[in-house]
């Protein structure tokens, strides 16, 4: 028997320690441990929450918040959203909600409107023109559309609110 030399010794541990290196990441693999999805994102605004949007005289502004796609088709999202007027005059006030997917694009959502709100396709006007440092209440809840969402995406829905002076013909500027 001819004695193993120490330099072989370093070899032999060296291929033990990448075998077992080689076999632990393959079970890893496998088993998904590597693919694990964690969502964690930030956001200032928080679905649920009330918010309340100010407008200003003849212009827009859009509150945005994120969610996961874990929610079930057609379920109800609690969102209640009140418009301010900060203009100093009287204003006519429309909006709408739309939901976002990188892949798919803009889709309207239906919203839990309060009293004094006609929806005309994708936009929702208040049927009275909103005096100023007034404040009213446009949605109570969001519902999702009747398609799945992916539960590993996270989706974007958005309130629009225009705002348009008083003194101004809307049936003229917004067809309505």
């Amino acid at each position: 028997m001819s004695k193993i030399s120490k330099s072989t010794y370093g070899f032999i541990f060296a291929i033990v320690t990448l075998v077992i290196l080689l076999g632990v990441s393959l079970y890893l693999g496998i088993s998904g441990w590597f693919y694990s999805n964690v969502s964690s994102l930030q956001s200032d605004l928080v679905l649920g929450k009330t918010v309340n949007i100010a407008v200003e005289k003849t212009g827009a502004q859009v509150v945005s918040f994120t969610f996961s796609g874990s929610y079930l088709p057609g379920q109800k999202l609690d969102q209640y959203i009140n418009i301010t007027n900060a203009s100093g005059e009287s204003l006519h006030i429309r909006a709408k909600a739309v939901v976002f997917d990188a892949s798919q694009g803009e889709k309207g959502l239906e919203v839990g409107i309060g009293e004094h709100w006609t929806q005309n396709d994708e936009y929702y006007y208040f049927d009275e023109s909103l005096p100023d440092s007034n404040k009213i209440a446009f949605a109570t809840y969001v519902k999702l559309d009747d398609e799945y969402y992916n539960s590993n995406k996270s989706y974007i829905v958005s309130f629009i609110v225009e705002a348009l002076d008083a003194k101004l013909d809307r049936s003229q500027i917004w067809g309505f």
